[in-house]
Formats: C-alpha cells, structure tokens, sequence
C-alpha cells in the first residue's frame, strides 16, 4: 500500500494558508504551559533518580557542601535561568512564525526579485547576457523556501537535524559537565539518551532528557543556597 502524502494548501507565492500553530491558543500560553510542564517533570526525575535513598543523598550533600563552601549555588540557578530565559525568546520567534504562516523547516523566507540587464560585449567573439536579481518586478516570482520533498526534502530536513544539534550542544555540555559533579552516572545516562534530531517526535526524548539534567541543577542550587 502506498503511504498517503499529506497535501498543503500554498498561497500563489507558496506559503501555507494555515499557520502549523493549534488555532485558537495562543503562543504566550503554549510555549509556557510546554516550559513549566517539562521543566516539572525534569525536576520530579531527577528527585526520584538521583536523590531518594539515604545513599544517594548522602553521596550528593557531601559534594553540595562544596559547592556551597564556595558559594558556587549562584552558579548553578544561573544555569538554569539561562535555559529557562529562553522562554521569551522563542515566544517571540512562535508569535512571528503564526503570523508569517511560515512551515517548517524553513527559518527564512526570501524574497525573489528578478531584472534583465543587457549587458553586450565582445569576448572571444561571443555576445554575452548577464541576468541581475534585483529589482521589485521580480516579486512576482513568490518566496525563496526550502524543498520539503524528494530527496532534497530529505536533505534539507538532515542539514536542519545537525543545525539542532550544533544549537543545543554548548548548553547540554555546559549543564552535563555541572550535573556530573554531583550526579555523575545518572547525567551520563541521560547525556547519552540525550537526541537533539529530528522534530517533535523525535525530539521528546531529548527534551526529558535535558530537563531532567535542568532538575538535577535545581536540586544542587537548592540545596547549595539553602541556610
């Protein structure tokens, strides 16, 4: 059986006619309700894995006291502030990208412009025609987007992969690094498990993953800072 392609709808110069947001919510409440969800559920994890058993608290506080000797719990909530900060950020980038109606995997929209110049000179006797991309009639053209089908398709959406991962990777190695002072094998497991790929589907694990390294640097800027 042949798998059903999911057709578009394009305006004539090929944007979709919906936006790939849920209609009637907005992005403020979206993007934060997502944020505050994960985030929970990180610190939840990382209490009930790292931090339980009279073991593993007693292991973690005689590294906290470090910490906490050098007044190093400031560095801790200020990572993650610094991820959770992000909020805005892409709140403004959601709003933007519902309003543009721009799809994903694009993350600019170009606009094409064209203008003929007749340039005419001799050169090894060949009359030579120089096509320049300038000028407002050539917005007729439409948008400049990236090929979402076919092989192309399939290479753009890996070259987006990658691009996510060289986004995220100095804030996990960053986090990773702070987590394993205290928490040495579980950031190991969950840095592994760690995947950056990929959309939504794919990416989930890796959103756990990071907010639960997030939640282990609540514990230890908690706990570092308490009186």
């Amino acid at each position: 059986m042949s798998k059903e392609v999911k057709s578009i709808e394009l305006d004539v110069k090929g944007i979709p006619l919906k936006s790939p947001y849920p209609e009637g919510v907005s992005v403020v409440v979206l993007y934060s309700a997502m944020t505050t969800i994960i985030t929970a559920i990180g610190i939840f994890i990382a209490y009930f894995a790292s931090y339980y058993t009279d073991a593993k608290v007693a292991a973690a506080n005689s590294k906290i006291a470090i910490i906490s000797e050098y007044d190093l719990g400031w560095l801790y909530l200020g990572l993650f502030l610094i991820r959770i900060l992000t909020l805005p950020i892409n709140i403004n980038l959601g709003k933007a990208r519902k309003a543009s109606k721009a799809a994903l995997p694009d993350q600019h929209v170009y606009k094409a412009c064209l203008k003929f110049a007749h340039h005419v000179f001799e050169y090894n006797a060949t009359i030579q025609l120089h096509l320049i991309v300038m000028g407002a009639e050539g917005s007729k053209l439409g948008y400049v987007l990236m090929e979402n089908e076919g092989v192309h398709g399939t290479f753009n959406r890996a070259q987006r992969a990658l691009q996510n991962y060289h986004e995220n990777f100095p804030g996990v190695v960053v986090q990773y690094v702070a987590a394993s002072f205290v928490f040495p094998f579980e950031a190991f497991v969950l840095g592994y498990t760690d995947n950056v790929d990929g959309r939504m589907k794919g990416r989930l694990p890796g959103y756990f993953a990071m907010s639960t390294i997030g939640g282990m640097i609540v514990i230890i800027a908690f706990k570092a800072l308490s009186p």
